[in-house]
């Protein structure tokens, strides 16, 4: 029975061990994950800022107008002007960023779409949890399927113990994997404490 338990959460859990792996090899083997500055495409829609408003009003102002697909409200911290003082909001998403320029003068928006690599999509993914404050079904979703797949991870390696301990406790390399592992862990936690 714990064989097959073992077993299923490996296969329930597959494809979020692969995103795990790949995003870990990612961010191992890159310098740096530097999120891309070229868009791919750009556009304007018209927006007259409403007087005496706040940033921050005029960003959840833009939000609710323009219904970007799978972010956020912006955060009051994350505001940025640019050099001209138009107010510069970067709504990120698991595909990239949707980065929105507030041209008050011009009374419009500049809506320009900046998509993440296949690396950084896959990092953007793999930390994702259901309680994520996108309002994106479908985002949700993966982060409720993420946090099963994280819990299955960890009954996988209580089950892999209790299987090997029932069956071959005895050898000699299992042994030396097993304390390795609980050494390294422990190390690291004395270390960084």
């Amino acid at each position: 029975m714990i064989k097959r338990i073992h077993i299923y959460l490996g296969l329930l859990s597959f494809s979020h061990f692969i995103v795990y792996g790949i995003a870990g090899l990612t961010a191992g083997v890159q310098h740096s994950l530097e999120r891309p500055k070229v868009p791919i495409s750009a556009r304007y829609e018209p927006f007259i800022v409403p007087p005496n408003s706040t940033d921050k009003q005029v960003a959840d102002l833009v939000y609710y107008q323009l219904k970007l697909p799978f972010t956020r409200p912006m955060p009051e911290w994350y505001l940025n002007r640019t050099d001209s003082n138009d107010l510069l909001l970067d709504f990120l998403n698991i595909n990239g960023i949707y980065r929105v320029t507030v041209l008050e003068k011009e009374q419009r928006l500049k809506i320009e779409e900046i998509r993440n690599s296949a690396g950084l999509f896959l990092e953007d993914i793999h930390g994702g949890t259901g309680r994520d404050p996108v309002e994106a079904r479908l985002v949700h979703f993966w982060g409720y399927y993420n946090e099963f797949a994280m819990w299955s991870l960890l009954g996988m390696a209580i089950s892999g113990l209790y299987l090997w301990l029932s069956a071959r406790p005895r050898l000699r390399w299992a042994q030396v994997c097993v304390a390795l592992s609980t050494i390294a862990l422990a190390a690291f936690w004395i270390m960084v404490r």
